[in-house]
């Protein structure tokens, strides 16, 4: 997450950093979590693309997989 996105994050959320440093520091793992599960859904559809053999089923699993545990940090 860049300062700017940081910034605007706060802003959006009507967050002041003197007293909302939890629900801050929630809202960025948040975003980072999303983010990285969004990079594993983007490898996923690389692999659905490919040719289906074993080797591209399972890196596909294992990419959806990985995106449903980031996701699933976030609700427990």
């Amino acid at each position: 997450m860049t300062s700017d996105e940081i910034i605007k994050l706060i802003e959006n959320n009507g967050l002041t950093l003197h007293g909302d440093i939890e629900h801050f520091a929630e809202l960025v793992a948040q975003h980072e979590r999303e983010a990285c599960a969004e990079v594993c859904k983007k490898h996923a559809d690389v692999y659905a693309k490919l040719e289906q053999n074993p080797t591209a089923q399972s890196a596909w699993a294992a990419c959806i997989d990985n995106r449903d545990a980031i996701r699933a940090r976030g609700q427990a």
